[in-house]
């Protein structure tokens, strides 16, 4: 019989967990960009080999969340991602200490205990590579914090998710344990869960993070209002919601400049992604709080439990 398991990836915001889901996949599936907590939602990306199925959770970062807004969606999404995985890689970007963990540590704590992999990641980028000194001294403050806890860790790696260096060794770990079973998913082609709309709207929204300001991104989510796949080219209509009349001006720029960025960069990677060219149209909406407000968070798709 073939093997297929579930292998939920959490952290920190910025650990690089959507680079390593993307990296193992070799496609893009999670958005990714220098910002933390730009992953909003559970995304699952499906690796099909010789070997059977593994079937990935990229996660929100873990962070403290103040109740009722879209951080407490956040980390629920993360949570509820740690129901019964066959193994949880536990991402650590090398700038952290073993403080700033406690989040993360504090969910593993109260999750259905499965093997977790320490992953630490990041390791060979310039002023972030540990000396043997410093990754062993992490490596045992992580240790004895999470043996405090009642957490176990598996097995420790070192990776770069950007370069893809190590992860070989981790995919073959993770099969080791990863139980006999049919594949999830009959589709071997298939990568994602996830509809085409989705992949879309992240497109957008992560045009959003790298073309905006610190704070701005945060405060937009993307609706897709039309997706005509059998025009020519294929015609797709989003709005870029927003919370305040004055974060609308600065979406759209001066004379529409800003928009157009963010548009012509989305259509690009949409375009890239789907293979074909295709028409984008964007405007811009106002929906006053709308990241503290949970009927309008239930209209961007974003349910608290």
């Amino acid at each position: 019989m073939t093997q297929s398991g579930f292998i939920a990836i959490v952290g920190r915001p910025n650990a690089g967990k959507s680079t390593l889901l993307n990296a193992v996949l070799d496609a893009k599936v999670s958005i990714v960009t220098p910002k933390a907590q730009t992953t909003r939602e559970r995304v699952l990306g499906i690796l099909t080999t010789a070997h059977g199925q593994l079937v990935f959770v990229d996660t929100p970062g873990i962070h403290t969340a103040k109740p009722g807004g879209i951080n407490e969606y956040m980390v629920s999404e993360a949570r509820e991602a740690l129901d019964q995985p066959a193994v949880i890689w536990y991402l650590v970007d090398p700038t952290s200490a073993v403080e700033h963990e406690a989040a993360v540590l504090d969910i593993l704590e109260k999750a259905p205990r499965a093997p977790i992999f320490l992953i630490f990641n990041k390791i060979d980028l310039k002023g972030y590579a540990y000396s043997g000194a410093q990754f062993e001294e992490i490596t045992v403050k992580m240790a004895e914090e999470m043996q405090k806890r009642g957490i176990a860790a598996a097995k420790t790696f070192q990776i770069s998710a950007e370069r893809e260096k190590g992860l070989s060794g981790l995919l073959e770990e993770s099969w080791k344990l990863t139980p006999e079973h049919p594949h999830y998913y009959p589709d071997e082609e298939q990568i994602s869960d996830r509809p085409m709309r989705f992949f879309v709207g992240e497109k957008v929204r992560e045009q959003l993070f790298r073309c905006l300001g610190e704070e701005l991104p945060y405060s937009c989510a993307v609706e897709i209002e039309r997706f005509d796949e059998s025009a020519k080219p294929p015609r797709i209509e989003a709005v870029i919601h927003v919370e305040r009349e004055s974060q609308k001006g600065m979406v759209i720029g001066k004379g529409g400049a800003k928009i157009k960025e963010i548009g012509t960069n989305a259509r690009k990677e949409i375009e890239d992604f789907l293979g074909q060219t295709v028409f984008l149209g964007l405007r811009v909406d106002v929906i006053k709080d709308w990241t503290k407000d949970a009927k309008a968070m239930k209209r961007m798709g974003y349910v608290l439990p």
